[in-house]
């Protein structure tokens, strides 16, 4: 339903460059261009799925479906409205039932490293 597609998300890529001193750097690109942002379904984790992500150690796990787009891959980070903190793309998204309409996939909080 398109009525349910209520949440703002910012869907970035990030890029590996050098900076002008030659050490690597990486900088976020939004992948639907400057300023633009996904309407999406936003479902946090609950029920018997909130119980196998807490056996699972994933922080803040949803799932996220939105309109289709190819542009949206595992290796993206996925920013809910305001929030500062990104979270990870887990798995493959899922294009349903391949007709390339709705694309669901899972997310969780993207760790810290160590």
């Amino acid at each position: 339903n398109a009525g349910e597609l209520r949440t703002p998300v910012l869907v970035v890529r990030i890029e590996r460059t050098t900076d002008a001193e030659g050490y690597p750097a990486e900088v976020p690109v939004n992948v639907f261009g400057d300023n633009n942002r996904l309407m999406c379904k936003w479902v946090n984790a609950h029920g018997s799925d909130a119980y196998i992500a807490m056996q699972m150690q994933s922080r803040d796990p949803a799932t996220v479906t939105c309109r289709y787009s190819p542009l949206i891959t595992p290796d993206c980070l996925v920013y809910k409205g305001s929030d500062p903190e990104p979270f990870e793309i887990v798995g493959t998204p899922d294009n349903v039932e391949e007709r390339n309409v709705w694309l669901e996939f899972k997310v969780q909080r993207r760790e810290a490293a160590r």
